[in-house]
């Protein structure tokens, strides 16, 4: 078996929604987005999440008392009319450093990324949706020469074994993935495949990442939907 890294994303996407914002900005809750939260951590995530790819900032487009900055076109991909979902630019946003607020430059501000909510404050819905893993058990990579074993753990479910990394997951590393109902030997195949084969992958495997909703390759049908 070639040393291939086998990456396991642990979590889904942390999402908020805040609908009728009075403000340019809206903060981040442990309840409401993820615990902990994003704050801006040079060693995590550089000097402010929000430039730095953590989330995406996306907001219900309103096409009456609202300012969208020069780069809204519909020639750069956007639909600001009415009802439009809009991803604004990393450009415009600012984050708090501790306490998870995010504020958006107004259009008069920055005058090509910015915007301005509607001034009826019914009219201004913003979703904020993460991107990449920032804390510990988000996401996990062994060496596949860590595999130790596999095991039928369910109907529907293949148990991964490997030798303890000193992680934080277990003194027993066990991930297990949720695939379609008995295909447990289908996705054994399909792991061993991409492992075993120099000329079908190189570098990182994504086993499964259910932040992106990636996963393996599959011939056999085993169809990944998650991993635990």
């Amino acid at each position: 078996m070639r040393n291939t890294d086998l990456y396991f994303g642990l979590t889904a996407a942390a999402t908020q929604s805040f609908a009728n914002i009075t403000a340019q900005s809206f903060q981040l809750t442990t309840g409401g987005f993820n615990n902990p939260l994003p704050v801006n951590n040079t060693n995590i995530v550089g000097d402010d999440f929000t430039k730095n790819g953590l989330v995406k900032v996306t907001i219900t487009s309103h096409a009456t008392n609202t300012t969208w900055g020069t780069h809204y076109t519909t020639a750069n991909g956007y639909d600001t009319s009415t009802g439009g979902i809009v991803e604004i630019h990393p450009n415009a946003l600012s984050s708090h450093a501790t306490n998870g607020t995010i504020t958006v430059a107004t259009a008069a501000a920055d005058t090509v990324y910015g915007w301005t909510k509607s001034g009826t404050g019914a009219n201004n819905d913003v979703v904020v949706t993460q991107l990449k893993p920032y804390a510990p058990a988000h996401g996990i990579m062994y060496n596949s020469g860590k595999l130790v074993g596999t095991a039928v753990s369910g109907g529907a479910t293949t148990a991964l074994n490997f030798v303890d990394n000193a992680g934080v997951l277990a003194a027993t590393d066990t991930i297990t993935i949720t695939h379609a109902a008995s295909k447990q030997k289908e996705f054994i195949e399909d792991l061993m495949d991409v492992v075993a084969d120099d000329n079908r992958v190189t570098g990182m495997v994504v086993v499964r990442d259910d932040m992106r909703l990636l996963s393996l390759p599959t011939t056999r049908g085993t169809v990944i939907a998650s991993v635990a």
